[in-house]
């Protein structure tokens, strides 16, 4: 009788979303509306200001779109939101400032990163957009507008993570974006990381080329693919530099010239000894500045270049700080005097040329303005580029919202709130990067929430104990191993009821309590894919992104 009644079920359930699916307007007149936050902001991956009107400045960020502040950062507006929402550069025409060209897909090549759909310009300040090709690029690191002419605009591309392609390499248009051709192309493994424009000398180029592949289980920076060229003919023409004979293989490169002195240009090179290079003969020859630990901190990563705008000895270098040398590359240290509390893991920086003590900072936190040289800092809670990696919501009424976000904690605010839902109607429950956050079913008090790599938490609204429930091996000879993005779920039938996987799976029966192994190793157990320990290519990088042989997903 039961096998009777479920089939009929079964097959009106499946002609029920079948017949649903068909139809674009299912939802009606339901509109989504934003409810925030903005209080821990988001991942910044370019800035660039109007070098005449300091106040605009626009912002591109790793999966928010691009904003623009006409204001100096009091308010912004979203520019980007009918286009993909992945930006890897942002380049404004300086001598015709509503002119803006945008290249997708985020740069920072980590696990969890967003892809891009070419390249776009705005020639009225960011109000409308055409689509101007490179729509297989996937990722552009830099656009370089001829100072002199306009139409001639250069890319470079650095072009996919997970697998090969022959769409990488420099671009050049001379019809502002009608066609493109690819002036320097290595290989379907390498892209272009950075390209710089000599400020006196237009015809004069230099890029860093950088071999790269990401595997589920792996990352390789660095390969015989990788290289400093350089061309003094506008990009007809391209010399391979050897920057340092004692470098061997080369990774993520990034190049910058000085805007006071077009004579001095910098290089900052991966490779075994990960180190800042200067030019002072335009790039003919080079000097190794330093192999400091705050220029070689994950060069895959942080690699940017920002040569002071007036200071001919000044240079920042982002990493999980901001970095400052103020005699040409040798000495870093950070700028932080006082109130310089900002986000860690720096990727932008955009220089007041007419008052170099005026900068703008891009962190995985969002956007800093200082005026005084980096002493200081006021962070913009108004841009709502919050990376969600999950979210959940509760039974209260009105109910709440749950998040887990890229780098910045575990959230939860109210659906709705009198007169508005505001930054402050958010609250904290986590650090770290942040996943699941599952409120409990029948226990309003409980709260699972996520740091990577497995690592779960019971928060308990009330009393504010927070304690870990993260399994362990009941085996010594056996090291758990949990995804980057670890699946933990509660039972819909059984209150009190967890799972969570590794490669095994795990039940609890008291809310995290106690956990009991059901299953044996579900995975393919891979001792290739095994090596996380030592992935990076020339610089090991271990931060359970790369873990594998792992459960990924659970129902019960």
């Amino acid at each position: 009788m039961i096998k009777r009644i479920l089939l009929p079920i079964f097959i009106l359930s499946q002609f029920l979303i079948l017949h649903s699916q068909s139809k674009p307007d299912i939802f009606g007149s339901i509109n989504a509306r934003q409810i925030g936050p903005a209080v821990m902001s988001g991942r910044i991956t370019s800035i660039t200001g109007v070098n005449t009107d300091p106040l605009t400045v626009y912002v591109g960020a790793a999966a928010g779109g691009a904003w623009k502040t006409t204001n100096g950062g009091t308010t912004f507006k979203p520019l980007f939101d009918e286009h993909t929402q992945s930006i890897g550069t942002i380049t404004i025409d300086q001598k015709h400032p509503d002119t803006i060209w945008v290249g997708t897909g985020e740069i920072n090549v980590r696990n969890s990163v967003s892809v891009g759909d070419g390249i776009y310009r705005s020639t009225d300040g960011g109000k409308n957009w055409q689509h101007l090709g490179l729509e297989n690029s996937e990722r552009i690191a830099k656009i370089i507008i001829h100072p002199e002419n306009p139409d001639i605009v250069l890319a470079a591309v650095m072009g996919n993570l997970w697998n090969s392609s022959e769409d990488r390499g420099v671009y050049k248009t001379t019809d502002s974006g009608k066609s493109w051709e690819k002036i320097l192309y290595v290989d379907e493994n390498t892209g272009c990381s950075d390209i710089s424009i000599s400020p006196q000398d237009p015809d004069l180029l230099i890029a860093g080329m950088w071999e790269f592949r990401r595997t589920p289980y792996s990352f390789k920076s660095g390969g015989k693919g990788s290289g400093l060229y350089i061309s003094k003919d506008g990009g007809s023409d391209w010399e391979q530099i050897d920057i340092d004979k004692d470098a061997g293989e080369l990774g993520r490169i990034s190049v910058s010239f000085s805007e006071v002195d077009p004579a001095i240009a910098y290089a900052l090179v991966e490779s075994k000894n990960t180190s800042l290079y200067r030019s002072l003969d335009e790039g003919k020859t080079w000097e190794k500045r330093t192999s400091s630990s705050l220029v070689s901190e994950r060069p895959f990563y942080f690699s940017a270049l920002f040569p002071d705008p007036v200071d001919t000895n000044k240079i920042y270098k982002p990493g999980l700080s901001l970095y400052v040398s103020n005699d040409g590359g040798k000495i870093f240290n950070t700028p932080f005097i006082e109130g310089g509390r900002v986000h860690s893991d720096h990727h932008a920086l955009w220089i007041n040329p007419k008052n170099n003590s005026h900068l703008y900072l891009g962190t995985d936190g969002g956007l800093y303005i200082s005026y005084d040289k980096g002493s200081t800092w006021n962070f913009c809670n108004n841009l709502p580029l919050s990376q969600f990696y999950h979210v959940a919501v509760d039974n209260q009424k009105p109910f709440n919202v749950y998040g887990g976000l890229q780098d910045n904690g575990s959230w939860f605010g109210p659906s709705k709130s009198p007169g508005g839902i505001t930054n402050s109607d958010w609250e904290s429950i986590g650090f770290g990067d942040g996943f699941n956050v599952i409120p409990d079913r029948t226990d309003d008090h409980f709260i699972y929430w996520q740091w990577q790599g497995g690592n779960t938490i019971r928060y308990n609204r009330q009393t504010k104990e927070a304690k870990e429930i993260t399994p362990s091996s009941d085996d010594p000879e056996i090291k758990l191993s949990f995804n980057w993005n670890t699946p933990v779920i509660q039972s819909p039938a059984i209150p009190g009821v967890l799972y969570i996987g590794s490669q095994f799976l795990y039940r609890s029966t008291d809310r995290g309590d106690s956990w009991t192994k059901i299953s044996p190793d579900l995975t393919t157990n891979d001792p290739q894919k095994l090596k996380q320990e030592t992935s990076g290519g020339l610089t090991t990088d271990y931060s359970t992104e790369k873990n594998h042989g792992t459960i990924f997903t659970i129902s019960e």
